[in-house]
């Protein structure tokens, strides 16, 4: 009897304990995508070069590759073709490093401005190029990456154009607004 009890407290449990983690997990993801855009605008600083992040669609996820303009007129997609800006890190899938986190919307969710996004947008917005790019004197590409988890928990990571800087918001879905995560 006391083992019946118990096995059902902890059924009752697993849901709780469940979308926790994957809150935890997408929260961890935001912060861990801020530190990897800190890293990139270290590296154009220290490189005296410009460096990009550049996200790329890969089967039904988010591919990011740190790439390194080594002829000085700054990141170009042909350039990268040819082999003349060269990735410098490894490429990157937020889903492969926090399992169930993927770029893009939740249900309900609105661009940091207050815009209404659809769950299908796209949740990569640095201008047309999806690329993020930092220069040796630490600005950047102004704009704003979305995340989403599992249990429907939303974060963007936004980048301040003017300092190379990030700031992380979290999406309450009660209140329908950004607050601090």
């Amino acid at each position: 009897m006391v083992l019946a009890v118990i096995g059902a407290v902890l059924i009752a449990a697993v849901p709780a304990v469940t979308a926790g983690l994957d809150g935890a997990r997408a929260r961890g993801a935001a912060f861990y995508v801020s530190s990897r855009f800190a890293l990139a605008r270290t590296l154009a600083v220290q490189r005296h070069a410009n460096v990009a992040l550049r996200f790329e669609p890969e089967e039904d996820a988010v591919r990011v590759r740190t790439i390194l303009d080594t002829n000085g007129n700054g990141v170009r997609t042909a350039e990268i073709d040819a082999g003349v800006d060269v990735p410098i890190l490894p490429d990157e899938r937020i889903d492969h490093l926090f399992g169930g986190i993927r770029y893009g919307f939740v249900e309900g969710a609105t661009l940091i401005d207050g815009t209404a996004a659809a769950p299908d947008e796209d949740p990569v917005r640095f201008g047309r190029s999806d690329m993020l790019v930092f220069t040796p004197s630490g600005t950047a590409t102004s704009g704003t990456v979305y995340l989403r988890g599992r249990d429907r928990s939303q974060f963007a990571v936004v980048v301040l154009g003017a300092t190379g800087r990030t700031r992380i918001a979290r999406f309450d879905l009660h209140s329908r607004r950004w607050v601090e995560p």
